[in-house]
């Protein structure tokens, strides 16, 4: 519809394309059938109480003389993805935003050194400079010299921007390039709708009498500067070609509006590709959003929900759905160990690594908050500390202590006065006693040390497992060690 006459129409066709783009992906298109809801299992673990007993830490059994500090890595600093895309883009918004400020501040600026004058109700801010004439609202701008020399024709074209309301068009487009900024497509829209106006201002201008042939010798005249205000309808806007094509060419018949339809297969594409799909389906209705583990009773006629919960997601750890930092959960750690009695739940995505449930746990002990307990996302099987249980778990081969210190024992050998190393160690006994996710939390100084223990701890043999309430748990196991040399 570029080539047609129909100036009204196609602006009016320009500017729903632009509304609706910025519409279609709020819109939901109706299904009938029902679509699939997909609900987050959220384990809620009720009738619990806690039993505290002594925190069990045992020590290997060996001479200690003095303790050997242990240095803590802090985690680096990760910015995702999605927070630099957001940087990007709230810059370009900020940008935009200034130019925009910028262009009508240079506007208002002209404005304070023009000369005001009302002429048949319009307007009229005369500047000595030579500026190219425009309409910005309510008012026309205009040169010392376009005023003395052809004020007629260069008047009427601009009344003719204000009474076609071209200014609200502009202003719609100006808001929406500082959201799209970054759609080249918002531009090329931006330059046509500017094109249109001039050729619907052009045609409103000789309809009021002008001379066409020296209104078309005065636009090949003017038409050297180039666009300065972002709001501003410019009398030397366009490119004089289709400006003097368009005033010449014979008017298009009515009967060819027609093919403004041809946008309608466009706009069910546009639906289709980018709406959404389904009806918003209202929360609460037929969707089970919470699955209720099975409850523990470890005292009667009490029932114990904890709402005391960080999640361990892949792209941090948050609390209430807020992005925290190792300070502000322990924090929130201890603030809860004050207010309650109940414990605290990490609830952890698949595919955690294990350094990163440790980084939480290390933080919360850190802050004396120990009665923690943790379980992967859709599962069921919870996980308890080994304080937090009525019969601790029971290594049945005989000694813990000599079990995992007789390996380590020929690092020793030979060694001089003095010479030691320390480490922590924790694994998972489940619910039938079967060990896993056994790793080192923090290692010795001596590499060949730490691989034979991370060695010993894929090797640990069932154990009998941990009750709670008379059923048996999952428990989760820490303990500490530390080796020193000392002659008697």
């Amino acid at each position: 519809m570029r080539k047609e006459t129909f100036f009204k129409l196609n602006r009016m066709t320009l500017l729903f394309i632009v509304i609706i783009s910025a519409i279609i992906p709020f819109l939901y298109l109706p299904q009938p059938i029902q679509p699939i809801v997909q609900a987050r299992l959220e384990p809620i673990f009720t009738s619990n109480t806690i039993i505290e007993e002594p925190v069990q830490r045992p020590e290997i059994p060996v001479t200690i003389q003095s303790s050997v500090p242990v240095s803590e890595t802090k985690p680096p600093i990760t910015i995702s993805v999605r927070t630099i895309l957001l940087f990007v883009y709230l810059s370009g918004v900020f940008i935009s935003f200034l130019m925009l400020i910028h262009s009508i501040i240079s506007v208002l600026l002209l404005f304070r050194k023009a000369r005001k004058t009302d002429q048949d109700g319009i307007r009229l801010m005369i500047v000595p400079d030579d500026v190219p004439a425009f309409s910005f609202g309510r008012y026309i701008l205009i040169s010392q010299h376009d005023f003395d020399t052809n004020p007629e024709a260069i008047i009427t074209h601009e009344q003719s921007h204000i009474s076609l309301g071209h200014f609200y068009d502009l202003i719609l487009m100006e808001l929406v390039k500082i959201i799209y900024w970054f759609n080249p497509l918002i531009y090329s829209m931006v330059r046509d709708l500017k094109e249109i106006q001039e050729f619907q201002a052009d045609d409103h201008t000789l309809s009021k009498g002008i001379d066409a042939t020296k209104y078309q010798l005065l636009i090949i005249q003017k038409c050297v500067g180039h666009q300065k205000f972002a709001l501003a309808n410019s009398f030397n806007h366009c490119q004089i070609k289709n400006r003097i094509t368009m005033m010449n060419k014979q008017k298009t018949s009515k009967v060819w509006r027609w093919k403004v339809a041809t946008f309608l297969p466009l706009l069910a594409l546009l639906l289709m590709a980018f709406g959404r799909t389904g009806e918003k389906v209202p929360e609460k209705v037929n969707v089970p959003e919470k699955i209720i583990a099975p409850p523990t009773t470890v005292r009667e006629n009490q029932n114990a929900l904890t709402s005391q919960i960080i999640e361990i997601r892949k792209d941090g750890n948050y609390i209430d759905n807020k992005l925290c930092s190792f300070a502000e959960i322990a924090k929130k750690g201890q603030e809860w160990n004050k207010a309650s009695n109940k414990w605290i739940l990490l609830m952890i995505d698949e595919s955690i690594p294990l350094n990163r449930i440790d980084e939480v746990r290390e933080t919360l002990a850190d802050a004396n908050v120990y009665f923690v307990t943790q379980s992967t996302v859709n599962s069921d099987d919870i996980i308890y500390f080994m304080g937090d249980v009525s019969e601790s778990a029971k290594f049945t081969q005989g000694k813990w202590n000599d079990w995992i210190s007789n390996p380590l024992k020929h690092f020793s050998e030979g060694k001089p006065n003095g010479w030691g190393y320390r480490f922590a160690y924790s694994f998972i006994i489940d619910k039938n006693g079967k060990v896993r996710d056994g790793h080192i939390i923090k290692g010795s100084d001596y590499p060949e040390i730490n691989a034979a223990m991370e060695k010993i701890l894929t090797q640990i043999p069932d154990w009998k497992p941990a009750k709670r309430g008379g059923k048996t748990v999952s428990v989760y196991n820490r303990f500490s060690g530390s080796v020193r040399i000392v002659e008697k």
